[in-house]
């Protein structure tokens, strides 16, 4: 495993805040390297550029010197050379023996003296025409150039040192690795109280998602003034939170009407079974009759269970649909047919029945008029009546199913296609008690076909459920 694998490896074991703050502190070095590097080759550029350009200017000045020198040889002045140099340059002429015969400062150190200091690696930048020594503490430029007259060859030397800036130049690099230690470190601290603050509405989070359990889920998690991502993140889990609680709610309170709705007619045909135990078969009648209301208490928990399993079947996503074109007008004129030939106790009546298509599952379609049908004969008294209308508006198909039965709370109007739920009266009880699942199943069944529904109803004067259906395009 390589060495760059080894550190990933090892950073990815990290927390999230030693990661932050190493990220952090890493960027934060990066730039301060570069910022440093970038002043450290200006000031360079700055301190030993000078010392180039005075050489190379004392140069030039002396080759017009010269110039000058071969047109009057007879005026030659020593005191000229000095006059043509910049102030910090020295200048000393060597013949072809060795001899010294021009020197602008004596007591600046000998040209053997230099040889035995120059560098083999000249600091960055500096030009190569110069050479460069190092005595002592001094950094010293050197440029020559040879001058031929009668034969006679001189060479003549330019030098320029360096001292105070080299000492200011040292003093800098000291100073900007000083800055950059003490910036790494710095950032470091900084990273690491950025990352726990940045953390800590994390951890709280954490915190509170540990303590919150299946059987307590009241908790929430804090939501901050500050509008960012951490805010965002906290009122989305909170959300999350209310809607598990929504559903386990439901889910609580439907295995508890469920297990209550069971347990009537269980007891009821547990009890009918006792008393026959207790008082025997002797009595055929009365015998007949205990069968007959434990067959009817079967039947109803059969319905019951079927419905519970039609629900389980949709909250799992489970419930197929065998969708096709319809004739609505052959569907609803054949369930108005059985209806009538059924209820014995109520005037039922298709007032119209406009022939029209729908695109949907015919079983399901069926179901869902039987359980509207069935529930305003349960709350419609004997001898009430029912009647049904479809007609087609634009696009859609208006289909209404009206009774003149007890009619809706308008407080329990939004409650009707809950689970469970029953319109309770004192001043009417129906025979056949369901079980306040039947316009659950129905309102799914529109649902999914697109099928808007429609309720009007008054106390006492009855309700009507209007079926708002697509027509097939």
């Amino acid at each position: 495993m390589s060495v760059i694998k080894k550190i990933k490896r090892k950073i990815n074991g990290f927390e999230i805040s030693t990661k932050i703050t190493i990220g952090y502190a890493a960027c934060f070095a990066i730039l301060l390297v570069i910022i440093n590097f970038a002043m450290w080759l200006g000031v360079m550029m700055a301190l030993y550029s000078p010392a180039e350009r005075t050489i190379r200017y004392s140069v030039e000045q002396i080759r017009e010197i010269f110039k000058e020198l071969e047109e009057n040889y007879i005026s030659y002045n020593p005191n000229v050379f000095r006059g043509a140099l910049v102030a910090g340059v020295v200048l000393r002429v060597v013949d072809e023996r060795g001899n010294v015969f021009i020197d602008t400062d004596k007591n600046y150190p000998s040209i053997e003296m230099f040889n035995k200091g120059i560098l083999k690696d000249p600091p960055l930048f500096s030009a190569d025409e110069f050479e460069i020594a190092r005595i002592g503490s001094a950094l010293i430029y050197c440029d020559k150039i040879d001058y031929t007259h009668d034969d006679e060859t001189v060479t003549l030397y330019f030098f320029r040192t360096i001292t105070s800036e080299l000492k200011l130049f040292d003093d800098l690099e000291k100073f900007l690795l000083t800055l950059d230690v003490v910036g790494i470190f710095l950032s470091i601290c900084a990273g690491r109280a950025l990352s726990r603050r940045i953390l800590t509405p994390i951890k709280t989070m954490n915190e509170l998602a540990r303590e919150i359990a299946f059987e307590k889920m009241g908790g929430r998690i804090p939501i901050g003034t500050a509008n960012d991502e951490l805010n965002e993140l906290a009122k989305t889990l909170n959300q999350m939170l209310d809607r598990l609680q929504g559903g386990i709610n439901k889910q609580q309170k439907f295995v508890s009407d469920a297990s209550h709705e069971l347990r009537t007619p269980a007891a009821v045909i547990k009890g009918y079974i006792e008393f026959i135990e207790t008082y025997g078969t002797a009595d055929e009648a009365l015998l007949r009759e205990n069968l007959k209301i434990i067959g009817s208490e079967a039947q109803n928990m059969q319905a019951l269970l079927e419905n519970l399993l039609f629900l389980s079947r949709t909250d799992q996503h489970r419930q197929k649909l065998n969708k096709k074109t319809l004739d609505l007008d052959d569907i609803v004129g054949d369930v108005m047919s059985k209806m009538k030939t059924v209820v014995k106790t109520h005037k039922v009546e298709l007032t119209k029945n406009t022939p029209a298509q729908i695109f949907g599952d015919e079983t399901t379609i069926r179901q869902m008029l039987r359980i509207f049908l069935d529930n305003a004969v349960k709350y419609t008294p004997e001898g009430g009546s029912i009647k049904v209308s479809s007609v087609i508006d634009g696009d859609k198909i208006l289909l209404s199913i009206s009774d003149s039965g007890i009619g809706i709370a308008p407080e329990n109007v939004d409650k009707i296609f809950d689970r469970f739920f029953r319109i309770d009266s004192e001043d009417f009880v129906s025979e056949a008690n369901g079980s306040g699942l039947g316009l659950s199943i129905a309102k799914w069944i529109a649902d999914n076909h697109g099928i808007k529904i429609s309720v009007a109803s008054e106390l006492g004067k009855g309700t009507t459920f209007t079926l708002i259906v697509p027509v097939k395009k």
